[in-house]
């Protein structure tokens, strides 16, 4: 039985090979010349790709936003830092927790402050910033979960 490597395994072997942003390095250990300075490594390293983060652009007024950015723009979504791809201020501008997530009595009306996560000012619905509980602490409306539920009476998917 004769083996023979197939036009389609040799595609596929070069999709494997070309597909990949990883690269291996070698150092080998060779014998040092006289005068030599130990500058590499004697060892096998290992090379990928490091995470860039763009320095043009920037997340202030973008964060959480749909938008798909081709390199060498940055993203402010939330799987930028799963591919690496954030602006560099991701963090300062994304990821605030000051003045905690949800409103209290005290912070209804609040002056605007950049530094919270959310917002209780009376800006916030127009900014789409608000804290989760604004709506019902702040301005009275009644929690989805206190609401009146609708009597379903068939099995069916509703209209629409």
């Amino acid at each position: 039985m004769q083996k023979h490597i197939t036009i389609k395994q040799v595609l596929y072997m070069l999709a494997f090979l070309c597909g990949s942003n990883v690269s291996l390095g070698y150092v080998f250990n060779r014998p040092k010349r006289s005068g030599e300075r130990e500058e590499a490594p004697s060892r096998s390293e290992f090379l990928s790709d490091s995470p860039w983060i763009s320095t043009s652009g920037s997340c202030k007024g973008r964060c959480f936003e749909l938008h798909e950015a081709e390199a060498p723009n940055c993203r402010c979504d939330n799987l930028c830092k799963t591919y690496n791809s954030c602006c560099s201020d991701f963090d300062e501008h994304c990821l605030k927790t000051a003045g905690g997530f949800e409103c209290s009595k005290e912070r209804c009306g609040e002056t605007r402050n950049e530094e919270h996560a959310c917002h209780c000012s009376e800006d916030c619905l127009d900014k789409g910033d608000c804290c989760t509980n604004y709506r019902t602490l702040c301005k009275g409306d009644t929690p989805w979960v206190q609401e009146e539920c609708e009597e379903i009476k068939t099995h069916e998917c509703p209209e629409g």
